[in-house]
């Protein structure tokens, strides 16, 4: 993002020259020879700058930074804990990415947001700043969480996509990350928190299809154990047959760094022992992980929306890349194609 600023400054300058001349007479008579009558130039008048409309300073704060709905969200988080050096330094792993239980509303009254996560006080999302390209409508925002109901704010940071936006293309369904300490280790280290969620506006009973199948393809959103969010990425996709109430279909995590070329490719994770039926709200599955036959793993969701037009999902799974293993945990969120 780049802030330009504009001055105009105005020139101009104007000179006028006179000149007059005299002569004398003879010894026959005065002889008067008038002088030549120089016309002034005129002051030339200096042609004004257009002033240059300024470049907007910033993203345009969009409507709101998350979902609004006048019910609490459905929540799907994963989340870790590590400690740091006072200096962030030295991190060390204290439990990788598992299941974490947050809440998330919107109150429409106050238009703000409230959130409750493991580790930390439920306060307000506060203090906002905003991403994106300067002059367009911002793409996320960067927010602090207050200490319950005080005007103090934690050690917290929580990290919101704009719904809607290139970043989260969908209407009821949106994703989030969050990072915070919480305290002191009993190494002498700063423990931290972090973690990745998916919220949503739940589909209600009753409005998801009893008839025909359909295919939902998903975004992911995750990390691996090791702390510091190495951004887990990929898709998913979902295809439920609704009438005879069947789930299948499979998920494909990978790790891709643009700027230096790193790419880890997870291999296909395809479903097995799925649970889901004719009208239910929600689903859930275990893996065949690739080369880990048998390992233990799961994923649950829910569909968001009338009428189920997307879904949510969060997934824990092992992983072996080239001999070595490891975990990895995210969320979804997908759309009806």
């Amino acid at each position: 993002m780049t802030t330009r600023s504009f001055q105009n400054h105005l020139f101009g300058g104007a000179c006028a020259l006179l000149v007059t001349a005299c002569g004398g007479g003879g010894s026959t008579g005065t002889n008067f020879i008038p002088s030549p009558v120089v016309t002034p130039s005129p002051t030339p008048t200096p042609t004004p700058t257009p002033t240059p409309t300024p470049t907007p300073s910033g993203p345009i704060p969009p409507p709101h930074i998350g979902l609004v709905s006048t019910a609490p969200f459905a929540v799907l988080g994963v989340g870790d804990t590590f400690t740091t050096d006072l200096s962030g330094g030295h991190i060390t792993a204290v439990a990788g990415p598992s299941a974490a239980n947050l809440q998330f509303s919107y109150d429409p009254s106050a238009n703000s947001y409230s959130i409750s996560i493991p580790g930390f006080e439920q306060g307000t999302v506060t203090n906002t700043s905003y991403n994106g390209t300067d002059g367009q409508i911002a793409t996320s925002s960067f927010n602090r969480v207050t200490a319950g109901a005080s005007n103090s704010v934690q050690d917290l940071s929580v990290f919101l996509v704009v719904p809607g936006s290139q970043f989260s293309p969908y209407t009821y369904t949106s994703f989030g990350q969050w990072t915070g300490t919480t305290g002191k280790a009993a190494n002498g280290g700063i423990l931290r928190s972090e973690g990745s969620f998916a919220y949503g506006i739940p589909t209600k009973a009753g409005e998801v299809p009893i008839t025909g199948s359909a295919t939902y393809l998903a975004d992911i959103r995750g990390s691996t154990e090791t702390p510091g969010f190495s951004l887990v990425t990929g898709n998913a996709s979902l295809t439920f047959d609704f009438g005879a109430g069947k789930l299948s279909g499979f998920m494909h995590p990978r790790i891709q760094d643009d700027w230096d070329g790193i790419f880890v490719d997870y291999g296909q994770y395809d479903f097995t022992q799925t649970v889901y039926s004719t009208g239910s709200t929600t689903f859930s599955g275990k893996f065949m992980v690739p080369g880990l036959p048998g390992a233990d793993s799961s994923f649950q969701g829910n569909f968001t929306g009338p009428n189920a037009p997307e879904l949510m999902g969060r997934f824990q799974a092992p992983y072996v890349v080239d001999g070595y293993p490891g975990m990895i945990a995210g969320t979804w969120i997908g759309k009806k194609q």
